[in-house]
């Protein structure tokens, strides 16, 4: 891979935290992370004196940051995850039964009441028939009869009062549930929302770290590439001088020398970009500078623990893409049962909506899982290139030592030595993160540069 195609590796890599998405509706971690220009602007003043761009790798102060504990980090310290946890929280600590509290007693005491009516009504019935039973004067008679028929009216007024008490206070039990379980359905929802977001800043943490990486190798081709253009100025600098060489040969190789100056600089401000995205990822202070350390290998037992039919079930079980049609299909379902709405169109939508979504979910992991095994089959053969030109280069050091070969010679096969070391490193890279990628979706999450 020559300087401009690398180079042109790593400036796509940069744009890759921007192209993850979740589904429409949900909390957007893009919406909240606050990864903009001028954020990142901020932190890159703090890192800048006197117009010159500090060295990243170089400086003591600069806070290591390794890809295994970085999952961690980002879930215990980012604040857009504090933040939406703290939400989740205030939505389990709602106190639903204090607004029902009072129409609860409300109606407790309206039952009583009638309660006591109801009983003081019927003694007094009891009474007046006893008395009944016994009177003979006709004009006695009427008088209590009269009395009856009020006492009679007045049970059953206090029976139908507390029927419709009775009635209202069993509403209010049902709207209680009901309150309790829509918020519990709430707080669910948005646990479910939460946890996506974390899983997104999880890999927007690890896209920017995988970024870094590659803008390190960049970096470290580019200062070779420069070294093996210095010595090839010095060799044509005496050429112009014994006249076996024009000046504007040489002008063009000092141009080319500046160009690679200025993409040298160019990925500077790239990699102190991606350190104050990755920082604050991390939940780090403004103007914190990170050093990262490596990525992990890849084994063999990985490699062979994956298993597509198995791999594949675990995604779709664990997807929030699917879920969140899941959940639709249910609401639709409960509206359709609860007379919310009069047809089952909506039902009938949300069924083909989780449909193409389990469709869209196995297309994916299909991808991956194929883009694993050929990042795999590139590593082996740029690691074959790599063993057939470590065997030309011994014996081209060996003819070094005899004096057969010039010292420039000898250091261009270092150089074409090291071009193979990277290309091994470049395939590496990018079989970690295909596997990466694959894993995270067995893990439920599939962001939208899945099986690039």
């Amino acid at each position: 891979m020559n300087t401009y195609d690398r180079c042109g590796r790593v400036l796509a890599a940069g744009v890759l935290c921007a192209l993850l998405t979740v589904p429409a509706g949900a909390v957007n971690a893009l919406d909240v992370a606050g990864l903009g220009a001028a954020a990142v602007g901020g932190a890159l003043q703090a890192m800048v004196t006197d117009g010159t761009i500090k060295d990243p790798f170089s400086a003591d102060d600069a806070q290591p940051v390794g890809f295994n504990g970085m999952e961690k980090r980002v879930r215990q310290n980012n604040l857009t995850v504090l933040s939406l946890r703290r939400r989740a929280a205030g939505i389990g600590n709602t106190d639903v039964d204090s607004q029902f509290d009072e129409q609860e007693w409300s109606a407790q005491s309206s039952i009583a009441n009638y309660q006591k009516q109801y009983e003081s009504a019927t003694a007094t019935i009891t009474a007046l028939e006893g008395k009944l039973a016994t009177e003979t004067d006709p004009d006695v008679r009427a008088q209590l009869q009269k009395e009856l028929a009020a006492a009679q009216a007045s049970a059953i007024a206090a029976q139908s009062g507390l029927g419709v008490a009775q009635g209202t206070l069993a509403s209010i039990d049902d709207a209680r549930e009901a309150a309790r379980r829509s918020l519990e359905d709430q707080q669910y929802t948005m646990l479910k929302q939460v946890e996506n977001v974390e899983n997104q800043m999880c890999v927007l943490a690890q896209t920017a770290y995988l970024g870094l990486v590659s803008l390190q190798d960049a970096l470290e081709t580019l200062d070779r590439n420069m070294d093996a253009l210095d010595r090839n100025l010095e060799v044509m600098d005496k050429q112009v001088e014994l006249g076996m060489a024009s000046q504007l040969t040489l002008d063009n190789l000092e141009q080319s020398r500046r160009s690679l100056a200025s993409q040298r600089e160019a990925l500077v401000v790239q990699q102190e970009q991606a350190q104050a995205q990755l920082a604050q990822l991390c939940g780090m202070e403004v103007g914190v500078r990170v050093r990262i350390t490596g990525i992990p290998h890849v084994t063999a037992a990985q490699l062979s623990d994956m298993d597509y039919e198995a791999d594949l079930e675990q995604a779709m079980d664990n997807s929030y893409t699917i879920w969140v049609k899941q959940d639709e299909k249910r609401q639709a379902s409960n509206d359709y049962a609860d007379g919310v709405t009069s047809t089952t169109d909506y039902f009938e939508a949300a069924k083909i909506a989780l449909e193409a979504e389990e469709r869209s979910v196995t297309t994916s992991v299909r991808q991956m899982y194929e883009n694993v095994q050929e990042k795999q089959r590139l590593l082996e053969e740029a690691e074959a290139a790599y063993e057939a030109e470590a065997k030309n280069f011994a014996v081209d050091e060996l003819q070094y030592a005899r004096g057969m070969i010039s010292k420039l010679d000898y250091l261009t096969a270092q150089d074409d030595l090291a071009a193979m070391q990277d290309a091994v490193d470049t395939a590496e890279l990018e079989l970690f993160t295909a596997y990466n990628t694959y894993d995270w979706a067995r893990r439920g999450y599939i962001g939208s540069t899945a099986g690039a």
